[in-house]
């Protein structure tokens, strides 16, 4: 039976995230499943806050990706370019954990080039509260808003990688707060599962203001 990367790298001294991610390319040749579920669970280690600093390295290893078709779940990583963001950040994570409040990944429609954020039910008052004139979409157990259009293209920081660029500027959305001058962006890591990072409009540019993961399919997803 073949070790995994997270084997691997228990078994030993540990592995770079150069090493990693090389090792995780390899596995995804001959078992895409065990690569996707092992980029997963190192999305999981750098939540912790100690770990933070190794997002921009491993985002740059990554590649632009093909669309998903569907519903892709979400983490979030770290929120961190104003104090309204870590805030977010904090209620989302809490949120998790106690089953309520947080964001719960993104749909994507690959033939439109369009798609949404999706929020656990529970977040219907704090989004009323916050945004009492933005309504929010029901469907099933989840919230769907916050629309946007995605696209390859170059990113507008350093070092201008090619990445999926997921934007909220269009009009016809009626996207609330800030979300016209927010922009994301997702590369690929392992089969199916995204590395994302937020960029926020400013006044010279972008700054990146945190980072996500997302994987294909969502449970229970279509």
């Amino acid at each position: 039976m073949q070790a995994t990367v997270s084997q691997l790298s228990s078994a030993s001294a540990p592995l770079s995230d150069t090493q990693r991610v090389k090792q995780l390319q390899e596995l995804a040749r001959s078992n895409p499943a065990a690569a996707s579920q092992d980029a997963w669970s190192l999305f999981q280690e750098l939540q912790a806050g100690s770990n933070h600093y190794r997002l921009p390295g491993l985002f740059a290893q990554g590649a632009a990706p093909q669309a998903p078709d569907g519903d892709c779940e979400g983490i979030v990583m770290n929120l961190y370019g104003s104090p309204w963001l870590a805030g977010l950040d904090k209620m989302v994570r809490l949120g998790q954990k106690l089953g309520g409040i947080g964001w719960a990944g993104k749909t994507f429609d690959p033939k439109s080039g369009t798609g949404y954020n999706r929020l656990t039910r529970s977040s219907l008052i704090p989004a009323r509260i916050t945004m009492p004139h933005y309504s929010l979409r029901k469907q099933g157990g989840e919230l769907l808003g916050f629309d946007f259009h995605h696209r390859i293209e170059p990113s507008p920081i350093t070092p201008h990688q090619e990445v999926r660029a997921i934007t909220y500027d269009d009009p016809q959305f009626k996207n609330p707060l800030v979300m016209p001058r927010v922009r994301d962006e997702i590369v690929e890591i392992a089969p199916d599962v995204y590395l994302g990072r937020a960029l926020l409009k400013v006044k010279h540019g972008w700054e990146v203001v945190g980072y996500f993961g997302l994987r294909y399919p969502a449970k229970g997803g279509r």
